[in-house]
């Protein structure tokens, strides 16, 4: 059964895991449905990520972007001894900096908040993981990238509710058709 399948049930949860590999054929899913949404006044807050790269095209880096104001948050700046030794380079203060996005956006009552990802500090509990449950406890639509290893981790954490959806535009839109209905 592919994650697609799980979407027929009759009233669709206002939340949803984006679940996605590392070749995700549609990478900019996410930012295209927000851009699609936001163009059609639907009021869209939480954040979105963004590689940065260098003056030959290396990657030097990711900052999440606040999606109502455009506040860049530098998560990620790979140092040169983080590159060697394969060491993570998340500064999580800059990313506890972000989680007044996703209060923005809760505190706003958008129609949508969108969140890539779930990465390692959501999967351990910290980093946005109270924002994250905070906007679904108030009932606030939620569409969060997880990734495809952390899928059965998300599941326990979100008591086994919410949809769970294959990484495109398509399943993306049926989603949201669902959730605006009810």
């Amino acid at each position: 059964m592919t994650l697609e399948n799980e979407m027929t049930k009759s009233e669709l949860s206002p939340f949803a895991a984006a679940v996605y590999t590392p070749d995700a054929a549609e990478r900019d899913a996410l930012v295209r449905f927000v851009a699609e949404l936001s163009a059609g006044g639907i009021r869209v807050g939480g954040l979105l990520q963004e590689a940065r790269h260098g003056p030959a095209g290396e990657k030097a880096g990711i900052d999440l972007v606040e999606i109502t104001s455009g506040e860049r948050f530098p998560i990620n700046r790979p140092t040169k001894e983080n590159l060697a030794s394969g060491t993570c380079s998340l500064d999580t203060s800059v990313l506890a900096d972000s989680s007044a996005a996703m209060r923005r956006a809760i505190a706003a009552r958008v129609d949508l908040i969108v969140l890539e990802k779930f990465g390692d500090q959501e999967q351990k509990g910290q980093g946005l993981s109270e924002e994250i449950f905070t906007a679904i406890a108030e009932e606030i639509p939620l569409l969060i990238a997880v990734p495809e290893d952390a899928l059965e981790l998300w599941r326990e954490r979100s008591g086994g509710l919410g949809e769970t959806l294959d990484f495109t535009l398509e399943n993306f839109r049926r989603w949201w058709q669902g959730v605006k209905k009810n």
